[in-house]
């Protein structure tokens, strides 16, 4: 009993000792330089960078889709569809920020100052124009600059899993454009 009551003392205490070691004779900042991850490359960099405005990008469509929601007045379909369309943004921005987090980066976490602008024009628009119409083209026009800036990011990455993700994000925005062209022309 003495015996195992021994070595459960040693092996609690052994990585404890090997942790002393590791930083003895360092001073404070030569330990926190070892503890630092190292930097990333400008490469990766660069990826992170072209991660994080499509992230910003999607923040912001996720709550113009959400605003579009509560626009249309005759068209009760319409709102569920723009919801569950802000839903999958949501869902989408959440992979690009664990795609960042992969790489080693701070993933964005708020959209950018245009899209609250887009927002707020959307809603003045909607005083002088067809409520549902106004709706379904502002979230087009939402798809389509996703479309675009996911076209413009691709050639930016370099990892086979980024080159992915952003694959399949422009398979999913071509099929709700077409969808919401479908919507467009029956409004």
């Amino acid at each position: 009993m003495m015996k195992k009551s021994l070595l459960a003392g040693v092996a609690l205490a052994l990585p404890l000792s090997f942790a002393a070691c590791s930083s003895a004779g360092l001073t404070p900042s030569e330990t926190a330089v070892a503890e630092t991850p190292a930097p990333m490359s400008e490469t990766m960099q660069k990826e992170v960078a072209e991660l994080n405005k499509l992230t910003r990008i999607y923040i912001d469509a996720a709550a113009l889709y959400k605003q579009a929601a509560d626009i249309p007045d005759d068209t009760k379909s319409l709102k569920p569809a723009l919801l569950e369309l802000a839903k999958e943004k949501n869902m989408q921005r959440d992979l690009l920020q664990d795609r960042v987090l992969e790489i080693g980066g701070k993933p964005a976490e708020h959209g950018e100052a245009l899209g609250t602008a887009h927002r707020g024009f959307t809603s003045l628009r909607t005083i002088v124009d067809n409520d549902t119409e106004v709706a379904v083209e502002e979230v087009l026009r939402g798809e389509r600059y996703i479309l675009e800036e996911l076209n413009k990011a691709m050639p930016n990455t370099v990892t086979p899993e980024t080159k992915q993700l952003l694959a399949n994000l422009r398979t999913d925005t071509e099929r709700e454009i077409s969808r919401l062209e479908q919507i467009d022309q029956a409004v």
